[in-house]
């Protein structure tokens, strides 16, 4: 029988995203766990010309690295900002920006079905990643996009990935799901954790399976998921 103080005794769990999430990997530890980092995805901010913030009422941020992206720049806006995820917006509240708007769901999916009706036909700058979907500049609303910052996938990580077994993998991208795949990873002797439908949906079609998804789209929900079916 395990121990119910160490509900992860025995288990490692491998986070893949471009940042390492240190909260979430000190619980794993603390409920008996291994914890291991291996992003299967990198960033690097593009050098590129600012746009005239000025000619947007309403700037968009759908990722966690897009907006430290952009606090970098330390661009004084008087634009409306949304955002999606806890994450990314506590990364632009902390640089002093304020969020007006984020979706009851935490994926760009709900994102564009809540904030049309919100804000109407308002002009909107998408700030975005380079292999970012097209999904929010999709909406009937004046949206442009802009790239702050290139993906690249991580090959040489995703290999390593595909030697590790008996493991817990946690997939929060599409991105990372293409580099596990590209490297030759096969899904067998790993259980899956996904961060959200949009991620579960890309591991499903290549042929993989998704043991956990958190309801609320965050990594330390996916942990007590994880921690849940231990």
């Amino acid at each position: 029988m395990s121990d119910p103080n160490f509900p992860l005794q025995g288990e490692t769990v491998i986070f893949t995203g471009s940042t390492e999430p240190a909260e979430a990997m000190e619980r794993v530890e603390e409920l008996g766990g291994k914890a291991v980092y291996l992003p299967l995805i990198e960033t690097a901010i593009r050098q590129s010309e600012l746009p005239d913030f000025s000619a947007y009422e309403w700037l968009i941020f759908t990722s966690r690295n897009s907006a430290e992206a952009f606090c970098l720049l330390h661009a004084p806006v008087d634009s409306k900002i949304a955002a999606v995820g806890e994450k990314t917006a506590e990364v632009l509240e902390q640089n002093g920006y304020s969020v007006s708007f984020m979706p009851s769901i935490y994926s760009a999916d709900r994102f564009i079905e809540e904030f049309p009706q919100v804000v109407g036909e308002a002009r909107c700058l998408f700030i975005k990643g380079s292999l970012a979907k097209n999904t929010i500049a999709s909406m009937a609303m004046p949206v442009d996009e802009w790239v702050i910052y290139e993906t690249t996938l991580n090959i040489e990580n995703a290999k390593k990935l595909t030697a590790m077994k008996n493991a817990v993998v946690l997939f929060a991208s599409p991105s990372a799901v293409s580099a596990y795949r590209e490297a030759g990873g096969d899904w067998q002797e790993i259980k899956v954790a996904a961060i959200g439908h949009v991620t579960q949906n890309a591991i499903l079609q290549n042929d993989g399976h998704v043991d956990f998804i958190p309801e609320k789209y965050t990594i330390l929900d996916a942990l007590n998921e994880i921690v849940k079916g231990s």
